[in-house]
């Protein structure tokens, strides 16, 4: 791990994971009764960037081989002393699992956070058996109406190119790579996501994921988690909710849930 990149200095800080570990214990997000859900029915499950193991541990199946994996020294050491019962494991970009071992492979708010996103991605893929179930979940950061804490971009502008990339592609079976905006982390943890490295996006990601032989199960970008009614939201809003394209894949999240071909 490349120790002078300022995110990873603040991966190192016991304090992150103390926040991290708040996040992981609510219970209300969606993605939390899927989680547990497929998790409570796989023999084998992936948590890629498991951070100091909390989210991991709620999954409740006493038969199933739960082993998390993270890229952080400080999140691997928290998660083996606080969770004696799960494997932890510190991995690099390439995991050390073999071709197709586990039944349940879940992210969740990391990929945000990747160097390497179309990397962290293929890698899931790969080790997740034929009929498996992926599930990741994250801030639709990259959607057209909405950025990250460390992007600066002209919000207008990006509404712009981003409904004209949108409706190139909403009707293509599938995309050869994340288009994904890179984005500098602060120095310190000074707000949420402050260590924002990619902004990720839903409608991208299941086409790239179609390609990868990933079918789409379930997804949504959230909308009715949407807080507030800003007014940089309130002409996007209702068209999101009433499903209409591209509009549905703007909302506050990403949540997919796939099925890999057989």
């Amino acid at each position: 791990m490349a120790t002078n990149n300022p995110v990873n200095k603040i991966w190192l800080q016991k304090s992150y994971y103390e926040i991290a570990k708040r996040g992981s214990l609510d219970t209300t997000h969606p993605s939390f009764a899927l989680i547990k859900k497929y998790g409570g029915r796989a023999k084998r499950i992936l948590d890629l960037g498991c951070g100091e193991g909390t989210r991991l541990s709620l999954i409740k199946n006493g038969k199933a081989e739960k082993i998390g994996v993270d890229i952080s020294i400080t999140a691997i050491a928290l998660a083996k002393k606080q969770y004696r019962g799960i494997k932890f494991v510190r991995v690099g970009d390439k995991l050390p699992f073999n071709d197709s071992y586990f039944d349940f492979v879940y992210s969740a708010f990391v990929l945000e956070h990747t160097r390497n996103s179309e990397q962290f991605i293929k890698e899931a893929v790969r080790v997740l058996a034929p009929e498996g179930i992926l599930l990741l979940v994250a801030p639709n950061f990259g959607s057209p109406n909405r950025v990250s804490p460390n992007n600066r971009a002209n919000r207008f502008v990006k509404i712009l190119r981003g409904f004209g990339n949108d409706l190139a592609i909403i009707f293509r079976r599938n995309v050869e790579s994340l288009t994904w905006q890179k984005v500098k982390p602060k120095l310190t943890y000074s707000e949420i996501d402050a260590d924002t490295t990619v902004e990720p996006y839903l409608l991208t990601l299941i086409k790239f994921l179609r390609g990868l032989g990933v079918k789409n199960v379930k997804s949504s970008s959230l909308w009715n988690m949407e807080q507030g009614l800003s007014f940089s939201q309130l002409p996007f809003r209702p068209l999101g909710m009433i499903g209409l394209p591209p509009f549905n894949y703007w909302g506050p999240h990403l949540l997919f849930v796939g099925q890999k071909y057989a």
